[in-house]
């Protein structure tokens, strides 16, 4: 399914090998570019 990506104690970020892409749709990016952009990350996965 997927893992959260983490920050250990020296404030690095532990990146897995299928992080979790969080979103926020309306988040600045616009209503135009969201839908393609989505098609993009699902199939990347």
């Amino acid at each position: 399914m997927g893992e959260k990506i983490t920050m250990d104690a020296d404030a690095g970020l532990q990146v897995p090998t299928d992080p979790i892409i969080p979103f926020i749709e309306g988040d600045g990016t616009g209503v135009d570019i969201w839908p393609a952009a989505r098609l993009v990350l699902d199939a990347a996965a």
